[in-house]
């Protein structure tokens, strides 16, 4: 059995009730969390307390770029052990397109040899046409890995910046990407709950992505307490977030119902025809 499997291992305090959730592999309810580069010892040490409740760790940004294979091999052989998919964001990819050649065949080779199950296919950086990065998300599926289709309206930003905002143009990319066969969708956090004032989040806009796709093909960035707090408020606990893996207990807390003077406390419910059969 995987290390941390709840299914192997009671919990603790088996009189307080939580509100269930799916064991894993998950269809729902999926935790993505960035890892932002720690060590082997550190991600041991992260998915022993809690890697029951990551479904994939995300080796984020260039760093990854810069450990030996030895090490990375041994992070995947990691979070194999405790049942975690391991994700790459979309910075070296980018960088492999910006490049020009062969770069985009080697490196995918590399992620698909490194045992790296899922990545993401943006445009952070890039200007780059979306039916190209349709046909890039294609050519990544061709490898066995499965591709996060990141989008948002804003990258790098601060708040005090003024960010043009097409809704039209995000919902039509997402739903390009959706058609193309898309593993998740994944809306970028910036210029709507991220590097933005509190009062100036851009709610309208989750709403709009919400209603224009089923939720279990949705992934919304949320690092902040008060934002994946208001996602769960919203879409209900088994709406799948990308948080900081510092948020992970936290997060889980808030599916399951929450604690002290937390605002979902008593108030957190699934419900499926299995679990609630006589």
């Amino acid at each position: 059995m995987p290390k941390g499997n709840e299914q192997s291992q009671e919990l603790a305090f088996q009189s307080i009730n939580l509100v269930p959730r799916e064991a894993k592999p998950r269809t729902r309810g999926l935790t993505y969390a960035r890892d932002q580069g720690i060590g082997t010892k550190q991600t041991e040490a992260l998915l022993e307390g809690v890697g029951e409740y990551i479904d994939i760790l995300k080796l984020a940004g260039f760093g990854v770029r810069m450990q030996s294979k030895k090490a990375l091999a041994e992070k995947v052989a990691v979070c194999a052990e405790h049942n975690v998919d391991v994700g790459l964001g979309g910075a070296l990819l980018e960088l492999a397109l910006l490049q020009g050649g062969d770069s985009v065949t080697r490196f995918l080779g590399e992620v698909s040899e490194a045992g790296i199950s899922h990545i993401e296919v943006c445009a952070q950086i890039t200007i780059i046409p979306v039916d190209d990065l349709l046909e890039l998300m294609d050519y990544v599926k061709s490898f066995g890995i499965k591709p996060i289709a990141e989008v948002g309206i804003a990258y790098g930003i601060s708040e005090q910046e003024e960010i043009e905002v097409d809704v039209t143009r995000l919902l039509n990319t997402f739903k390009q990407f959706e058609e193309a066969g898309a593993w998740m969708l994944l809306l970028e956090s910036e210029g709507i709950t991220e590097s933005v004032k509190p009062e100036n989040r851009r709610w309208d806009i989750v709403s709009k992505v919400a209603g224009s796709f089923p939720l279990d093909r949705i992934m919304f960035e949320a690092d902040d307490k008060d934002v994946y707090t208001h996602y769960i408020k919203n879409y209900g606990p088994e709406v799948n977030l990308f948080v900081d893996r510092r948020k992970i207990m936290s997060l889980e807390g808030t599916r399951r119902g929450g604690w002290g003077k937390h605002p979902v406390v008593n108030r957190v419910a699934t419900f499926t025809r299995s679990r609630n059969r006589k």
